[in-house]
């Protein structure tokens, strides 16, 4: 019986753990020291490393206060990263510069990457794709 009482215990604190705030944080590492960060399920957004990582570039400040947030994201080997949030505004990110165009329409986001010359193959992945760090 008491052995019963250890693994239900055991269980009740695994459960709460899932549960608890920051369990589910993380981090992905896009290009040029860039980073997805989520600190919740509807604080997800891309940081620049030359600011604290309270310094949101995507979505822009005023759009994350109205509950926007990164849902796709893309790069390619070495100067843009692409996004797209949970309110279908896509956004385009030059890590050289760096400067945030943006937010979007799908229709125009297609001819601000073509215009940049952003290849093809160079497309918005689920965030789940992605190796998480912590």
């Amino acid at each position: 019986m008491k052995k019963i009482g250890v693994i239900f215990s055991t269980i009740l604190l695994m459960l709460g753990m899932v549960g608890c705030a920051g369990a589910g944080d993380y981090e992905i590492e896009l290009i040029n020291g860039f980073k997805v960060r989520r600190t919740s399920a509807e604080k997800v957004h891309i940081a620049s490393p030359e600011y604290s990582y309270d310094e949101l570039l995507i979505p822009l400040l005023a759009d994350y206060d109205e509950g926007e947030y990164v849902t796709q994201v893309g790069h390619d080997n070495d100067r843009y990263i692409i996004a797209k949030t949970n309110l279908n505004n896509y956004y385009l990110l030059d890590t050289k510069e760096p400067i945030v165009y943006g937010p979007f329409t799908e229709e125009k986001f297609m001819q601000v990457k073509e215009n940049v010359k952003i290849p093809e193959s160079v497309t918005l992945k689920n965030l789940d794709k992605y190796k998480k760090i912590k």
